[in-house]
C-alpha cells in the first residue's frame, strides 16, 4: 500500500507540473500583440478592431509566417462551404494593411507574391502564459531579519538549527494552513483526474477491440435505362451534370444525365466520337478527346462547359487527362508517363516517368498527391505521385492476391477515403481505404469492400458533398459462345456455361478448347463432355486464344506470367504440364501454326519501345530448333494466321485499320482491304481459297470474306437483328470445320447508378 500511495504520489506530481505548464496564448510582432483565445488584436495595449473574417485571414497568416500561403488554400480556409471570388480576399489584405498601421509597415509585413498569393514577413514572437498561477511556498521571517524587499536573496535568509534539521526561525501557522488546504484541494482534483483517465483507458481499450466503423451502402437509384453505357468512356460530372458515351453502330454518342435522374439527352458533340476526359474545377470548361478507336492516343481540346467555341490543347494527344487543381494546367497521360501543359498546350514539360501507359489520373482534395491507374502488359495497377513529381510508388502493392486487378480510384471530399475497383478473391467489386492513419486503429486500415456483386459497379466519381456515389453499373449477362448458322441467321449456343469468350475447334471438329470462367484452359467435346483441363493457375492468368494444331496433338495458347508479361504457352491435347515457350522475348500473342506444325508464327510487342513508334513484329518460332525468327518488312504488324497451303500469312496493321498478306515465296506484302477497327482474328476458309475477318466499327459489325483470286471482299454475315435484340457486341473468334462463324455474344448490360454511401 505504501507503495502504491508513493507511486500515485508520483503520478499527482507529474499532473501538478503539466497543469502549471506554459500555455500559447498568441503571438508578438512589432508593438502588436494577436491574443488568438480571445480573439483580439491589440496594439500598444489598445484593442484594434478587426471583422472576423480578417481577423482569421491574419491568424493564418501569422501561424504560417515566413511562408507562403496560396490563394486557393485561403479559400479553401475562409470560405470552405462558399464559393467567393479573389476579390473578397485581396479585400481582407487590404483592410489589414490599413489596420496594421502606415502602407510602409505594412507592406513590410504582408508580401504578395504575384498571381500565387501572401506571405507574412514580420518576425513574430510567440507568447505564453502559464493558466491558474500556483501559489509560491512561503519563508517566514522574524522581526527585524532581512528579507527579499530589502534586497536579500532567499537561499541568505537565517536558519535555526533544530535537531540538527535547519528550519525557518519563525513559522507562520496561518500560512501552513493555507498551504496544506491549497494541497488538499490539488490531490483531490488529482485524484479526480486519475479517476478520469482510468475510465478514458477504458473507454480506448474497447474502442481498440470493437470492430471499426467502416463505409456502407444505404441506397442504389438507376440514373439511366438504356443498357449500352460504355464502360471504357467512364463517367464526368460537372456540377449537377453527369457525362458519358454510348456505342450506336459505327460511332459513339455523348449524352449526358442529372444527377437526380429524370431521363438522357444527347450532347451535340463536335466530332463523330467524343469522350469527356475531365471536367475543371469551377465546372466551366471540359477536356475532350476524339478517337476513330477506343484505347488510341487522342487529340486534346478544351470546350466550355455550356457549348462555345473549342480550343485545341497545342498538338498534344493523350490516353487520359485531367485538370490541376489550381485550373490553371492540364496533366496528361502518354506511352511513357505523365506530362504538364498550360491550357494552350505551351510549356509541356515532363511530370513523371512510368514504366506502362498511366491513365485515370485524379487529384486528392488538398491537391498534394495524383493517383493513377498504370497499365502494363495485362496488368492494373494503382499509383500514386506527389505534385512536384517526387515519392512515385504503387499503392496497395501487397494486399491483393490479383495484383493486376486495382484501378479507378477517387477521393471523398474531404479525403477521409479513397474509393477504388478492384477483383478481389474472385470478384469485381468497389472498395475504400480510409486515408487518415490514426495511432488506436493503425491495424483496421486496409481496404474494405464497398460492393459484393452480383452487378459490378465501376468509374466512381463522387458527388460535392460526399454522401452520393455515381458509378456504372454492368448487369452481367454473359458472354455466350455460339456457332452462327449462316442459313438461319441464328446463333446456336456452345456451352455459354461452361466457357466465355475464347473458343477454338480442333481441326476435325471432334474437341474445343476454350476457356471456363475459373481462368483455366481446358478441352473438351462440343456438347461439354470428356473436360479435361489442360493449365490453370498458378502458372498462368488468363488463358486464351488457343491454337490447335493442324494434327490436333498439341494446343498454343497465351497466358498472363506471375510478373505480368503475356507469354506463349505449348501444351498436349491429351494433357500433361504446361510449358512456356519462349521465357526472354517480349510480350507475345496471336499464335498460328504452319500447315505442317514444325513454325509457330506470333505478334511480338516490345513494351519498351519508344512512344508512338512501331511496337509489333511477326516472329516465327521453329520448335524443333527453338529458333526465333523475324518475319520480314514485318514490322508494325499482328495477328499473323497461315494460309491452310502454307503460301501465305495474313496479318492486320497495328494500328487495326489494314489487312495485309505475305507471300512466303517472293517474300513481299501486299493491301488487301481497309477497315476501321479490326478485331485482330482473322481465319482461312477450309480450301484456303478465302479469307475472314471483322470490322467492329462498320455497321452492324459484320464480317467480310476476301477471295484470294482476285481480293474481291464482299459481306459474309452481318448482324443488325442480334444488335437489336439486346446483344451489345458481336465479337468473331474464327471458323468451325464447317466455316460456319463462331461468335462471342456480350449480352452484358451497362448503366448509371447513384449510391448513397455512409462514410464514418
Amino acid at each position: 500500500m505504501i507503495k502504491f500511495l508513493s507511486f500515485f504520489d508520483k503520478i499527482l506530481a507529474g499532473c501538478d507540473t503539466a497543469l502549471n505548464q506554459s500555455i500559447h496564448s498568441g503571438y508578438g510582432f512589432g508593438d502588436f500583440y494577436l491574443d488568438i483565445a480571445e480573439r483580439r488584436l491589440l496594439r500598444a495595449g489598445v484593442e484594434v478592431p478587426l471583422p472576423p473574417k480578417v481577423f482569421d485571414t491574419l491568424v493564418l497568416l501569422v501561424e504560417n509566417a515566413g511562408h507562403l500561403i496560396e490563394k486557393e488554400e485561403f479559400m479553401k480556409k475562409l470560405w470552405p462551404d462558399t464559393f467567393v471570388g479573389e476579390v473578397a480576399l485581396a479585400r481582407n489584405i487590404s483592410v489589414l494593411r490599413k489596420k496594421l498601421g502606415i502602407s510602409g509597415e505594412s507592406q513590410e509585413m504582408i508580401e504578395t507574391v504575384p498571381t500565387r498569393g501572401y506571405r507574412f514577413v514580420a518576425k513574430i514572437r510567440p507568447v505564453y502564459s502559464t493558466g491558474k498561477e500556483r501559489a509560491e511556498p512561503v519563508t517566514v521571517r522574524a522581526a527585524g531579519e532581512p528579507g527579499p524587499a530589502d534586497g536579500v536573496a532567499p537561499s541568505e535568509l537565517p536558519r535555526t538549527q533544530i535537531n540538527g534539521v535547519t528550519s525557518p526561525t519563525v513559522v507562520d501557522l496561518e500560512s501552513r494552513k493555507a498551504t496544506a488546504s491549497t494541497v488538499w484541494r490539488q490531490r483531490t482534483v488529482f485524484a479526480a483526474l486519475a479517476i478520469g483517465l482510468g475510465a478514458l483507458a477504458g473507454l480506448v481499450t474497447f474502442h481498440l477491440l470493437a470492430p471499426p466503423p467502416v463505409p456502407r451502402i444505404l441506397r442504389s437509384t438507376q440514373l439511366t435505362h438504356s443498357g449500352r453505357v460504355d464502360p471504357w468512356g467512364g463517367i464526368v460530372r460537372d456540377g449537377s451534370r453527369i457525362f458519358y458515351i454510348e456505342r450506336e453502330g459505327d460511332h459513339w454518342n455523348l449524352l449526358q444525365t442529372s444527377v437526380s435522374g429524370g431521363g438522357s439527352q444527347n450532347v451535340p458533340a463536335p466530332f463523330r466520337n467524343t469522350v469527356v476526359l475531365d471536367a475543371s474545377p469551377d465546372h466551366a470548361k471540359l477536356l475532350l478527346g476524339t478517337f476513330a478507336a477506343r484505347g488510341a492516343l487522342m487529340p486534346l481540346w478544351i470546350w466550355p462547359a455550356q457549348g462555345g467555341a473549342l480550343q485545341r490543347v497545342g498538338e498534344i494527344a493523350v490516353y487520359s487527362a485531367a485538370w490541376c487543381p489550381n485550373g490553371r494546367e492540364i496533366v496528361y497521360g502518354e506511352d511513357d508517363g505523365f506530362y504538364l501543359a498550360n491550357p494552350d498546350g505551351t510549356n509541356v514539360r515532363k511530370f513523371v516517368t512510368t514504366e506502362g501507359e498511366p491513365d485515370k489520373p485524379t487529384w486528392s482534395p488538398d491537391g498534394r498527391t495524383l493517383r493513377f491507374t498504370l497499365k502494363q502488359a495485362s496488368a492494373l495497377t494503382i499509383w500514386e505521385v506527389r505534385s512536384d513529381g517526387s515519392q512515385l510508388h504503387r499503392l496497395l502493392p501487397t494486399w491483393n492476391d490479383k495484383p493486376d486487378e486495382e484501378y479507378l480510384g477517387t477521393w471523398t471530399s474531404d479525403g477521409k477515403y479513397f474509393v477504388f475497383q478492384s477483383r478481389h478473391s474472385g470478384t469485381m467489386d468497389l472498395w475504400t481505404i480510409p486515408e487518415r492513419k490514426t495511432l488506436l486503429r493503425s491495424h483496421a486500415l486496409g481496404p474494405t469492400r464497398l460492393t459484393s456483386g452480383p452487378m459490378i459497379y465501376g468509374s466512381p466519381v463522387l458527388s460535392d458533398d460526399g454522401r452520393q456515389l455515381f458509378v456504372i453499373g454492368v448487369e452481367s449477362g454473359g458472354g455466350e459462345l455460339a456457332r452462327y448458322d449462316v442459313k438461319s441467321h441464328q446463333p446456336l449456343s456452345l456451352q455459354p456455361s461452361l466457357c466465355r469468350n475464347s473458343l477454338a475447334f480442333s481441326a476435325d471438329g471432334v474437341y474445343v478448347a476454350c476457356t471456363p470462367p475459373d481462368g483455366s484452359m481446358v478441352r473438351m467435346k462440343p456438347d461439354g463432355s470428356e473436360r479435361l483441363v489442360l493449365a490453370s493457375l498458378p502458372l498462368t492468368r488468363y488463358p486464351g486464344n488457343p491454337r490447335w494444331s493442324p494434327a490436333g496433338k498439341q494446343i498454343v495458347f497465351e497466358g498472363i506470367t506471375k510478373s505480368g508479361d503475356r507469354r506463349l504457352f505449348l501444351v498436349s491435347s491429351e494433357g500433361g504440364t504446361a510449358r512456356e515457350l519462349l521465357p526472354d522475348v517480349h510480350d507475345q500473342l496471336d499464335p498460328s501454326w504452319s500447315p505442317d506444325a514444325k513454325l509457330v508464327a506470333f505478334a511480338s510487342q516490345d513494351t519498351q519501345a519508344a512512344s508512338r513508334s512501331p511496337t509489333f513484329t511477326i516472329q516465327v518460332l521453329d520448335l524443333s530448333t527453338n529458333r526465333l525468327s523475324l518475319l520480314p518488312g514485318s514490322l508494325g504488324m499482328r495477328s499473323p494466321a497461315w494460309s491452310p497451303d502454307g503460301r501465305f500469312i495474313a496479318a492486320v496493321t497495328e494500328n487495326l485499320d489494314e489487312l495485309m498478306l505475305f507471300d512466303v515465296r517472293t517474300r513481299q506484302w501486299t493491301s488487301l482491304a481497309d477497315a476501321t477497327l479490326l478485331n485482330g482474328h482473322l481465319a482461312w476458309a477450309k480450301d484456303g481459297n478465302s479469307l475472314y475477318y471483322q470490322d467492329l466499327l462498320a455497321a452492324n459489325e459484320p464480317i467480310y470474306r476476301v477471295r484470294l483470286s482476285d481480293h474481291k471482299r464482299e459481306v459474309m454475315e452481318s448482324f443488325e437483328s442480334l444488335l437489336r435484340s439486346g446483344v451489345q457486341r458481336v465479337f468473331f473468334l474464327g471458323l468451325a470445320p464447317d466455316d460456319s462463324p463462331v461468335l462471342s455474344l456480350d449480352r452484358n448490360t451497362a448503366d448509371i447508378y447513384a449510391l448513397d454511401v455512409d462514410f464514418p
